[in-house]
Formats: C-alpha cells, structure tokens, sequence
C-alpha cells in the first residue's frame, strides 16, 4: 500500500498555477528571477524556477506586491534545462485573504 505524499503534510496542499518572482541573494547582489507556483498551503509552496538555488537558502516569493519570506526546503530537477522545481516553506504563515475579500466586495451581506 502507497501513502501519499499528502498524508505526512502539516496543511493541505492546492494546486495553485500563477506567475510570481522569486528574489535571492547571491553575495552582495539581489538576484530576480521569474517563476511560477505549481501549488501552495499555508505553510509553503512549491514553484517552478530556473536558475541555481540550494537547500537552506532564504529566498522571498513574490506573490503579489508584498514579498513572502522563505526558507528553501528541496529542490529537484525540473522538466526543462536549468529548470528547477523548488520547495519552499514560508518563515511565516500566509495571511488570511478572507477580510481582503470580504471589504473589497461592494455588495450587502445576505442573511
């Protein structure tokens, strides 16, 4: 019998596919580089990279505006050359996006 990966996590896993940057350091340079999620939970996330990275390092995910620091996990070869796939861990949780939802939407609450 498998068990899958799902099982030994802390929060469940989305799949969540949406372009996002990826800033590191690299001596005394910033390094920016495109990527993209493959899925989040509240606790990480996994992104598709190229470039060089190494376990340990502390990265920032750009998501939106709003950088989100975190701490590579893993990585793993990716399906294109210089292709990485990246597991990240936020060094804090995601805030919780139901307040900004909720007072950027106009309409009367229903009862």
């Amino acid at each position: 019998m498998t068990i899958s990966n799902q099982e030994f996590r802390r929060e469940k896993r989305v799949s969540f596919t949406t372009r996002a940057t990826l800033a590191t350091t690299s001596g005394d340079q910033n390094l920016i580089k495109d990527a993209s999620t493959i899925d989040l939970s509240e606790s990480g996330a996994k992104v598709r990279f190229s470039g060089q990275i190494m376990p340990g390092q502390v990265v920032e995910l750009f998501l939106s505006k709003r950088p989100e620091p975190c701490r590579v996990v893993w990585t793993a070869p990716g399906d294109a050359r210089q292709e990485l796939i990246v597991g990240l861990e936020f060094t804090r949780h995601l805030p919780d996006t139901q307040p900004l939802q909720s007072s950027s939407d106009n309409s009367e609450p229903m009862n």
